[in-house]
């Protein structure tokens, strides 16, 4: 099983999350797995501005966690 680094932007820094799958993930599936991370070790931030009309997964972590994703590669 290949390790995948997806790395992230948040309060103008970089992160990465290791994860590890047979194939590539798709956004969608990175989205995902940052948005559990975020639940589990970033505290929720107030909105800035008002909130975007659609809520799709990325949206929220953005919102939520203030986190864009900015890569996915292999290790």
């Amino acid at each position: 099983m290949a390790k995948w680094m997806i790395t992230y932007s948040k309060d103008e820094g970089t992160g990465v999350l290791e994860v590890e799958s047979t194939t590539k993930p798709s956004m969608e599936q990175a989205v995902q797995w940052l948005l559990e991370m975020a639940e589990r070790d970033y505290e929720r931030e107030e909105p800035k501005d008002r909130p975007y009309e659609v809520q799709t997964p990325a949206v929220r972590l953005l919102e939520r966690y203030g986190i864009t994703v900015t890569s996915i590669c292999e290790e």
